[in-house]
């Protein structure tokens, strides 16, 4: 058409009809586009219609996919069939219907359906259209309702044949007369077998009677109905459904036909049935549990507890449920139990293990190891505490037992020598602070062998009694009496004015213990030798080396009491300083010998290994013990130089012996302590030849207290060699048990002071037998010290200790 575009002035609705593009008598819209398909204008009813104001079809071209335009059939127009789009492409008119998406319709989905004409506008000259109006008018009558119910048969036809759930169309007798796709899914079957059969007929047996009851209700009254069936699958399992059944009713009410929609819940039943299970089985599990458990809200609250939790605390359950953790736990522990609490809230920790202590009605407090997790929502916010909780009240008593046994003799009762350590350490301490001084008396019975070998060791072990009930009745209340081992004791004298007030007390002690005994009808009389040390210093150690001093030279000279000659700097005596000058002279002179004592198999007897005991031939006291010397080699620092010694000649030993035995070499903390030790070993294994693997070295027990770094590493080096460690006097030390970690230890020995009271009673043989089972435990060669009775050896083999040392399997001696 060739027309010049309206003027600026001119109606768009004058234009059209002036230019006869509007049908007569019809309301109809009119918009007018450039060149480019923009909207220009748009009268007032193509607003209307369209469902958009001039400023927004502004905004919207005609190829706008908001429009979501479709053809008669539904189909979706192309942007290029478009007929504004087409018209100005072609430059011919185009009329065609759509279905147009109005954002101003209520129901989402739904089309208004428009007969749209295009007629292109070209100027005098001709050429490519510059303008191009459109008209729209809706379809109305017939053939718009038949639009739209082919519209939204296709949509909800679209949407049932996509949906997972079943939607099926029922006659009110249940028969199928269509069903979504999705029934193959879900039911086992192919939509075309199910048309026409009845729903009910997919149900399991016992399921058909209530559906039909459900349904009869439905028919006469109900616009709706939900439940839950239960269908039978083909392949035979169960399919269970959540089903949802609306009725259809014609103009009188009568109901015509029935939709349903069948969605599948069986994974869904089945977690439920799978939850439903793991809480029975939670239920039955916290009912017979053995131990306390817990379950608590987030406050602390208890909401459920068992039988064993009740008993724990001395309440019914009722009675627990009406507390909460704070009103049953002991007054000393609820700081602690509350911090607890607020970091789990807080989220900083998820779990905690504790031990703690409950009070039950009548004050009595139950020791328990209490474990605590949080259950947090999907937010993690905290629900709820599960809680568990061990009685370990026995545990705990049988812990401060042992604990009491590792610091007390068990043949006495009498503090041990790990006790008497601390027990000096501290009492110097306090001399310093307040001006005074330290004595120590150092007791050892004369000939006590002979008691043993005359009467008998049970006759033995009743005098080593006797004497601890009269050293408990002599000493002060401040002063500590201790047994060291075999036949000898210690007092330690705190608030110590000068040397003669130790010296009356040892003569008035020495008047006790000098006493008659009476031992299974035979009474005895012993002599005790005495040394004494007085001072406030340097250390506990060089005290109780004085006092040792003291007594050896009282036992050897036939005095009551040797006084050891000690100021507040706790110097040696002068003859101590003699002895140990002479024994730096034994080092190169030949007086140093070593004896060899047999380690063997306590099931077969047979020979294992050898350990190296140093002797020292002095010119003028006869062979002395390791005990009379080698406290001067440590204090004079000798002991570096005479345990290099005792390691080259062990080896040179060792290296002909016709038996291949091993050879067990103690070594002190100071040697290990060295950087070089290490090379030391090598080079004594190189001068002699002995293999490394036939080398074992006893660590001493203040070796593993003053484990540094250095000592660590020369402990990994001699590993390294091949060469044996084993823990000596296992069992006496502070930290034993607790480091035994930190050195690569292969082996340990069982401290002779245990030994000798086997077979005793239950507590001691406890112990033993607890010792024997962790060092097999940690996977560690275990030796027990000082057997000398077959009952001994007998005992030890039954409780698992493989080897055994002792007078019973030889004494030290010099040949092999």
């Amino acid at each position: 058409m060739r027309a010049d575009p309206p003027g600026p002035d001119e109606d768009l609705l004058d234009f059209a009809r002036r230019h006869h593009l509007l049908p007569p008598g019809e309301q109809v819209g009119v918009v007018l586009h450039d060149a480019q398909g923009g909207v220009v204008s748009a009268d007032a009813t193509a607003q209307r219609i369209l469902g958009l104001d001039l400023e927004q079809l502004r905004g919207r071209g005609p190829t706008d996919p908001r429009w979501a335009c479709v053809d008669e059939g539904g189909r979706p127009v192309p942007p290029q069939e478009l007929p504004a789009v087409r018209g100005l492409a072609t430059g011919e008119a185009v009329r065609v219907v759509l279905g147009v998406h109005r954002p101003t319709l209520d129901r989402t989905g739904e089309r208004i359906w428009l007969d749209v004409e295009c007629e292109p506008l070209f100027g005098p000259d001709g050429g490519a259209p510059h303008a191009l109006v459109a008209t729209v008018r809706p379809v109305r009558g017939e053939r718009a309702e038949r639009l739209q119910l082919a519209d939204a048969t296709r949509l909800y036809r679209t949407v049932a044949e996509r949906a997972a759930d079943v939607v099926t169309l029922l006659s009110p007798e249940s028969v199928i007369s269509w069903i979504s796709p999705s029934a193959h899914a879900v039911l086992g079957r192919h939509p075309q077998d199910l048309v026409g059969t009845s729903l009910l007929d997919l149900l399991h047996p016992e399921d058909r009677k209530r559906a039909e009851e459900d349904r009869a209700v439905l028919l006469r009254s109900g616009a709706s109905s939900r439940a839950r069936r239960l269908f039978v699958h083909p392949q035979g399992h169960l399919v269970h459904v959540d089903a949802s059944v609306s009725v259809v009713r014609d103009e009188h009410g009568v109901p015509v036909q029935l939709v349903g929609i069948l969605r599948d819940v069986s994974t869904q039943v089945l977690a439920e049935e799978e939850r439903d299970r793991a809480v029975r089985r939670f239920e039955v599990a916290m009912r017979s549990a053995g131990i306390g458990m817990v379950i608590a809200d987030a406050t602390g609250r208890w909401l459920e507890v068992n039988q064993a939790m009740a008993d724990l605390l001395d309440r019914s359950i009722e009675e627990v449920l009406e507390t909460d953790f704070r009103a049953v736990t002991a007054e000393q522990d609820r700081a602690a139990d509350e911090a607890t609490y607020r970091r789990m809230l807080s989220g900083e920790i998820d779990g905690d293990v504790a031990e703690k202590r409950y009070q039950r009605p009548d004050g009595t407090l139950v020791w328990a190891r209490r474990t605590m997790v949080v259950v947090r929502d999907a937010h993690g916010a905290p629900e709820h505490f599960l809680v568990q909780v061990q009685d370990i009240t026995e545990q705990k008593r049988a812990r401060e037992q042992l604990a009491t046994l590792a610091v007390t003799d068990t043949l006495t009762g009498l503090p041990n020598r790990l006790l008497l350590s601390d027990r000096l350490t501290h009492a110097l301490a306090r001399a310093k602070r307040e001006g005074t001084g330290v004595g120590v008396v150092f007791c050892d019975l004369d000939l006590f062998k002979q008691v043993n070998d005359t009467l008998g060791h049970d006759a033995g072990d009743e005098l080593l009694r006797q004497v601890a009930d009269r050293l408990r009745h002599t000493v002060r209340d401040e002063d500590t009496a201790v047994r060291l081992g075999g036949d000898e004791f210690v007092v330690v004298c705190e608030d110590v004015t000068d040397r003669a007030q130790v010296q009356r007390f040892a003569d008035r002690l020495r008047g006790v213990l000098q006493q008659p005994y009476l031992i299974d009808d035979h009474e005895l009389q012993i002599t005790v030798s005495i040394g004494l040390a007085v001072g406030s210093g340097p250390s506990a150690e060089v005290l109780l080396q004085q006092a040792d001093a003291s007594m050896y030279r009282a036992k050897h000279s036939g005095r009551p009491h040797d006084e050891a000659a000690a100021g507040d700097d706790g110097g040696p005596a002068a003859d101590h300083v003699a002895l140990e000058r002479e024994l730096r002279d034994a080092l190169t002179s030949d007086e140093l010998l070593l004896h060899y004592q047999p380690v063997v198999s306590l099931t077969s007897g047979l020979l294992h290994k050898r350990e190296a005991l140093v002797r020292w031939a002095h010119p003028r006291h006869g062979l002395l013990l390791p005990d009379a010397f080698l406290p001067l080699a440590e204090r004079g620092r000798l002991i570096t130089a005479l345990g290099l010694w005792v390691l080259r000649r062990a080896c040179l030993d060792a290296a002909h012996w016709p038996d291949d035995a091993t050879v067990a070499v103690n070594v002190s903390a100071r040697q290990l302590a060295r950087a070089d030790f290490h090379e030391q070993v090598r080079g004594a294994l190189d001068e002699s030849g002995l293999p490394a693997e036939r080398l074992c070295l006893e660590i001493t027990e203040s070796s593993v207290l003053q484990a540094s770094e250095t000592t660590l590493a020369s402990a990994h080096r001699l590993v390294e060699l091949g060469v044996t460690l084993s823990l000596d006097d296992f069992g006496t030390g502070h930290s034993s048990i607790t480091s035994l970690h930190r050195l690569s230890l292969q082996g340990l020995k069982i401290d002779r002071s245990f030994i000798a009271d086997l077979p005793a009673s239950p507590r001691v043989e406890a112990l033993v037998d607890g010792l024997i089972q962790l060092g097999r435990g940690m996977g560690l060669e275990v030796v027990a010290e000082g057997v000398e009775t077959s009952e001994q050896a007998a005992w030890l083999a039954t409780h698992g200790c493989p080897l055994g040392q002792g007078f019973l399997f030889g004494r030290p001696g010099g040949t092999v």
